[in-house]
């Protein structure tokens, strides 16, 4: 993907270089055919936000080395050019995990909505065959005119909804496309669950990495600059007011800082917290689908034993359908935890970085 006009750059660096190479690749290898999660998480390099990131830093590291290597170059210049390096480091991080929470997202949308075509459309032929039934007992005098009018309300709602199921797939299909720059098929198979189930790193992790936030940063960053100007100051030529004024914003900027700090880490604590509920959530689903499964195989037991009829059957199939489809969301709700844990931390999780 090419990001937008900007203003001129020296010759582009390492990581432009990359994202462009990645997005030739993905459209002249198989992965144009066929890609699956992982494939798709392998083009965020080349995507606009990403690559516009990747050449800020680079234009910031070269700044800094500029300063670097002007002898006229005063202390402040220096440090707001290290700063500069920093803050870029920090938001390209961010920039990275960002789209690979929403490349993800993306995916699960399509996985989801296709289990929901299917499952709309079942429910319609469900429904079909419900008026069949009404119909068939009307004629025989088992059933009122009533219970086929309703029969086929019923299947008009059912139809109306198999056709939103649909719209809704290739709205998702398209939104992953713009994201990906993907128009082939998906590999829309099951997750590896080892790599959802991973423990999470340790809280020092956590800690350690609310000092690289781009929002804590700048507020550390003001206060360091804060600190220099009121060492810089110095009654020979300052006045005294300027002085007080000097060490006055530097105690405000330093109060801004705890308070910025002291909010993020209890978001950090319920992006972590938001990880555990996803968890359980996705266990209950899943154990509500092994329920679903059993009564599916003791109903189609019945079924051959002449115990109950079809339709009987295909309703326990139909719901062993909506358990998967439940299960499903709840996987997608655990993965969705996981990869906005690690946006909004700039915490790696093992196997999610895209690396």
């Amino acid at each position: 993907m090419t990001p937008p006009a900007r203003t001129p750059h020296p010759a582009p660096g390492r990581h432009a270089l990359r994202a462009a190479v990645a997005a030739l690749t993905l459209a002249l290898s198989p992965l144009a055919v066929a890609a699956g999660l992982d494939d798709l998480l392998a083009t965020v390099d080349a995507r606009v936000g990403v690559v516009t990131a990747s050449l800020d830093l680079d234009e910031a590291r070269r700044a800094l080395t500029r300063t670097e290597a002007d002898p006229l170059a005063l202390r402040l210049d220096l440090v707001r050019a290290r700063q500069a390096v920093e803050l870029a480091e920090a938001e390209a991080r961010a920039a990275r995990f960002e789209a690979i929470a929403e490349v993800a997202a993306a995916w699960a949308r399509v996985r989801e909505t296709t289990v929901q075509v299917a499952l709309a459309e079942g429910a319609r032929d469900l429904s079909a065959r419900a008026v069949d039934i009404a119909r068939l007992r009307l004629e025989r005098g088992s059933a009122t005119r009533l219970d086929l009018d309703e029969a086929v309300t019923a299947l008009e709602d059912a139809e109306k909804n198999a056709a939103a199921a649909r719209n809704g797939l290739a709205l998702a299909r398209a939104d992953l496309r713009g994201l990906t720059g993907h128009d082939g098929d998906l590999d829309l198979g099951p997750l590896d669950r080892a790599r959802l189930e991973r423990p999470l790193p340790p809280d020092a992790a956590f800690d350690d990495a609310l000092a690289g936030l781009p929002t804590v940063l700048r507020l550390a960053q003001a206060v360091e600059l804060a600190g220099l100007a009121v060492e810089l100051l110095d009654p020979s030529f300052a006045s005294r007011a300027q002085i007080e004024q000097a060490r006055t914003q530097l105690a405000q900027a330093e109060a801004g800082a705890a308070e910025a700090r002291r909010g993020l880490t209890l978001r950090t604590q319920a992006l972590r917290n938001a990880v555990t509920t996803a968890r359980e959530t996705d266990r209950i689903a899943r154990d509500a689908l092994d329920q679903a499964r059993e009564r599916d195989a003791i109903e189609t037991r019945r079924f051959e034993a002449g115990l109950i009829a079809e339709i009987a059957l295909d309703q326990a199939r139909l719901a062993t359908r909506q358990a998967e489809l439940r299960a499903l969301q709840a996987e997608h709700g655990l993965l969705a935890a996981l990869l906005d844990l690690q946006a909004g931390t700039l915490v790696p999780l093992e196997g999610w970085d895209g690396r």
